[in-house]
């Protein structure tokens, strides 16, 4: 079975691979094994047997017609990252399976969502900058005062909407905790909400009744400005809103508006709907909204349990077993 990497990102591609790990593990020593798309395209005859592509951020975007013409014979694309939505189409309608890892960059998302619901119920965002602020005493008990409307993390409520795979971690890595755990998601029954430890409530809910909020809704249709003025308006006095999800779930100007209203209000931002955020946007000047650049997925030694993942899936795949992180049509539809 010939097996490739392809990438428009080599050093990408070598950060998340380990390359002679998979090449012990598909019996072969090659030393031209990593093309790019522009590799492919100059030397087209050479893919004819390719079975098997390795890939992972920056993987290359081909029409149909590229790939029966390009790669033939190519049965799998093993892609170490999440999301796979920008380019497994074509691929899924030539029959060309598609696995992803994206339970494994799941663990980091939840990771950076547990950590910053705990800091968030001490009020730790809000009270950081104040404190850096000018007039250091007058500075050091304004940020008590916003301390003091905080819960902390005995008995507060959490509420998670989305409960797919990263959001069912995050309840997972929340057990230990004594919190009061609610969940927004149609297709997560009241018996299983009972079984983690859960209540299934309305979105409505969820925010009138969390400390914390955390999105982890996919990007699709249904789910688009979902997040509006109504819901950001009836947060709690003193509630954070996180979002590790997707920009395009919420009204961002309906967010603004609502926080401007109340100060002891926040929001954690790691996804915005426009990526690099617009330097004209307000959300940049809101002193209660915090924002971070999409980093909550998988960074640094982290990218390494990706490419583990990829090549655990080959090792199942190659024995003919069920794999895991398998994308179809329906997957990718709901994917985020």
């Amino acid at each position: 079975m010939k097996v490739i990497f392809l990438n428009d990102n080599i050093s990408k591609l070598k950060m998340v691979f380990d390359i002679n790990k998979v090449l012990d593990t598909i019996g072969c020593n090659l030393n031209d094994i990593c093309f790019t798309k522009n590799d492919v395209l100059k030397r087209k005859r050479e893919f004819d047997d390719v079975e098997v592509i390795f890939s992972t951020w920056y993987m290359p975007q081909f029409t149909q017609n590229e790939i029966v013409d390009i790669f033939p014979n190519l049965k799998a694309v093993f892609y170490a990252a999440g999301t796979v939505k920008y380019f497994a189409e074509p691929f899924l309608e030539n029959g060309i399976k598609i696995f992803q890892s994206g339970q494994a960059n799941g663990i980091a998302v939840a990771e950076f969502t547990v950590a910053q619901i705990l800091l968030a119920n001490k009020g730790y965002f809000q009270a950081q900058r104040i404190y850096k602020s000018p007039l250091y005493r007058y500075n050091y008990n304004k940020a008590h005062s916003i301390i003091k409307i905080k819960p902390g993390n005995y008995e507060a409520t959490v509420g998670i909407i989305g409960v797919g795979a990263i959001g069912s971690y995050v309840v997972e890595l929340l057990r230990p905790y004594n919190l009061r755990v609610l969940i927004s998601d149609p297709a997560i029954s009241k018996e299983e909400a009972n079984e983690w430890g859960t209540v299934v409530v309305s979105l409505e809910e969820i925010f009138e009744n969390s400390d914390v909020i955390s999105n982890h809704l996919p990007d699709i249709p249904s789910t688009k400005n979902l997040l509006n003025y109504k819901l950001f308006n009836s947060m709690k006095k003193g509630a954070t809103f996180i979002n590790t999800g997707r920009g395009s779930t919420v009204v961002e100007k309906d967010l603004v508006k609502a926080l401007k209203r109340d100060a002891t209000k926040c929001a954690l931002l790691d996804v915005t709907g426009h990526e690099p955020i617009w330097p004209w946007s307000p959300l940049l000047y809101m002193r209660n909204i915090f924002l971070s650049p999409h980093m909550a997925g998988s960074t640094g030694k982290e990218e390494k349990r990706l490419g583990e993942y990829a090549l655990e899936t080959y090792r199942q795949y190659i024995k003919g077993f069920d794999c895991h992180g398998e994308v179809t049509k329906d997957i990718l539809y709901k994917m985020t």
